[in-house]
């Protein structure tokens, strides 16, 4: 059975279409939808973005996305169950013997029996010095101190400012993008050029794109540094309220 990276290449092959031609349309790297055909989908970064990508290399070619991705699907589901065979085998091979789990048995017993004697011991013993120790001390008297509490400071409570961060994007191009918002995905698709899309954010904004040159961006309303070029795949990109001034173009100073 053909794997699904031969099967992409055959029905690629067969309308005469080039890797190149995918790659400049979908905005993907030409070394990413080789490593789809090769079957390396190792190399591809992270589930998220193998789905997009076998999303937009079915549609390219007409092809039926859904059942595109059944078959990366099943081929992850062989991949899982051949891994769980060999855990299993191995777990097979580290079974004890019959002897063995009777002799750690016994040492097991022979432990917990040790420690709750000596726990008795140490108990009784730490007991009667306890008692000897009484007997031989003269009684004290024990006057009662009354002490004055301090005087009570007021602390001013500061409540913290709410704080956020607003994204908003303007496409400029054909770009793949997807974007977690605080842990939530809130964006995951192909982008067209004069699209925009905002986005408002309490901790952390997390970013993958396919094409990095093609969006600008303001982050509260002030502009963004570039991410990359035209065409590049930039992944892991975290925008926090600590980090947030690396991302802004910064005003020169008069």
């Amino acid at each position: 059975m053909a794997s699904l990276g031969q099967e992409l290449k055959k029905e690629r092959e067969l309308r005469g279409v080039s890797l190149k031609e995918i790659a400049d349309s979908t905005k993907i790297s030409l070394r990413l939808l080789s490593a789809l055909e090769d079957d390396k989908l190792d190399m591809l970064p992270g589930k998220f973005f193998i789905k997009g990508i076998i999303r937009s290399y079915a549609k390219y070619l007409g092809l039926e996305e859904e059942s595109v991705l059944n078959m990366y699907y099943e081929k992850s589901l062989l991949q899982e169950q051949s891994f769980e065979d060999e855990r299993k085998k191995e777990k097979r091979h580290l079974v004890i013997p019959k002897d063995a789990r009777k002799l750690l048995l016994y040492v097991i017993i022979s432990i917990t029996l040790f420690l709750v004697l000596f726990a008795i011991y140490y108990f009784f013993l730490k007991k009667e010095k306890r008692v000897s120790l009484e007997k031989t001390q003269i009684p004290a008297i024990h006057q009662e101190e009354k002490s004055i509490p301090p005087p009570a400071s007021f602390v001013e409570e500061s409540v913290p400012e709410k704080k956020e961060i607003n994204l908003e994007i303007s496409f400029i191009e054909k770009t793949w993008i997807q974007v977690y918002a605080d842990g939530v995905l809130k964006l995951d698709g192909i982008k067209n050029s004069g699209e925009k899309v905002k986005i408002e954010v309490f901790e952390e904004l997390l970013i993958h794109l396919g094409n990095a040159g093609g969006l600008t961006y303001t982050l509260n309303n002030i502009e963004g540094k570039v991410f990359g070029a035209s065409g590049a795949v930039v992944k892991n990109i975290k925008i926090t309220l600590d980090n947030l001034q690396e991302f802004l173009v910064q005003e020169e100073k008069m």
